[in-house]
């Protein structure tokens, strides 16, 4: 079995030391008219949910550069590589071994003539490679044999791959599959098969998905990516450490994270998704429970100066639509220093509120605890 990543200890976390200068003025959020950046770094991997990494960067941009920002839930890596970018040092966690794998991709440095050189090495061995491990089902059934068979090969050297490697590996293995089927799919959803598959070089794929993004990265400060539940973050976290929480929570419509390209990947890895879907946050009827405790191990891990940022959005619950802003405000005995709404933009939001007759929004809310 590949394994996608493997948990970090306490002993990977140093406090950086630094006197923080608290914000001096509220936070300004945009009205986004794009949310996406395909060309970027952020572009390497379409993982669901993903935040825009316009907005991560608007808000992050507004903070001192002489902190410790945390992404309790950092998913595929836009904040934590954004903070990172800027200057700040960050802590990425995650419990979907997928997502740390991407974020890893993103933010620990790389030497770009070695990366093209195992690239290389890599395509080299697997175009004269004849025997593969086992083809998966969904390797089967989604790809075409040519293809698939590339791509088996190709996972022989998983082991052997940087993490940005890793990362477009990953990505490469999204676009074949949206290509098999004949770009029927979404960027970021699968969909029905579509036979007879397209035929479609995965060798090239990968070289090209490694070489798009990698001029992109830029790595200004550390960032450590731990794979850990946040519903205990403060085993992993220092107390008190922390001076900048910001994160999209995971969706209280209980979005699968494991789902979509993220399972043709577990099966062509080896990686048992169900455990893993097991272990997030992913329950409808716990969700009000679970994310009490993670603010609560928030509160802990944060000093008394910290700004907490949480974008949050609204749940349709029947007929009716439950105010994100609203519901998490309540999680926490802390009340927050304001919230600002505003509208779903360039997001597949807009297409279901359509569907569902609804007029959904966002909320960013947020924390100073130094004004408190």
């Amino acid at each position: 079995m590949t394994r996608v990543s493997e948990r970090c200890s306490t002993e990977e976390y140093e406090r950086p030391v630094h006197e923080l200068r608290p914000l001096s003025r509220k936070l300004v959020f945009e009205r986004l008219q794009s949310v996406t950046n395909p060309r970027s770094i952020h572009g390497l991997y379409p993982y669901r949910g993903k935040m825009s990494p316009f907005d991560a960067m608007n808000i992050i941009r507004q903070l001192p550069r002489n902190g410790c920002l945390l992404d309790p839930f950092c998913g595929s890596g836009t904040i934590v590589y954004e903070s990172q970018r800027w200057g700040l040092t960050t802590y990425g966690v995650d419990n979907n071994p997928l997502a740390c794998t991407l974020s890893r991709a993103k933010t620990q440095p790389f030497d770009r003539p070695s990366t093209l050189e195992s690239l290389k090495r890599i395509l080299e061995h697997a175009v004269d490679t004849r025997a593969t491990h086992d083809t998966p089902d969904l390797v089967s059934r989604y790809f075409h044999p040519d293809t698939g068979k590339q791509i088996m090969r190709v996972q022989q050297h998983f082991n052997e791959m940087s993490d940005y490697l890793k990362g477009a590996y990953f990505g490469a293995i999204a676009l074949a599959a949206r290509a098999c089927n004949h770009y029927k799919w979404s960027s970021n959803s699968t969909g029905k098969v579509f036979m007879p598959h397209r035929s479609v070089d995965f060798f090239k794929l990968f070289a090209m998905k490694t070489r798009k993004h990698m001029d992109s990265v830029e790595h200004v400060a550390p960032c450590s990516i731990l794979r850990h539940d946040s519903r205990r973050l403060s085993e992993i976290i220092p107390e008190g450490s922390v001076d900048f929480v910001y994160t999209s929570p995971p969706y209280f419509d209980s979005l699968d994270y494991t789902s979509y390209y993220g399972r043709i990947i577990y099966s062509i890895i080896g990686e048992e998704r169900q455990g893993i879907r097991e272990g997030l946050i992913q329950s409808l009827a716990a969700y009000e429970r679970d994310m009490k405790r993670v603010m609560s191990e928030i509160e802990r891990v944060t000093n008394e100066r910290a700004t907490v940022i949480l974008v949050v959005g609204d749940k349709k619950v029947g007929k009716s639509v439950v105010n994100g802003g609203d519901f998490f405000s309540r999680l926490c005995d802390w009340r927050p220093s304001y919230v600002v709404e505003r509208e779903y933009t360039g997001s597949s939001s807009q297409i279901w509120d359509s569907i569902n007759g609804t007029k959904r929004r966002e909320q960013i809310i947020v924390w100073d605890r130094a004004a408190a």
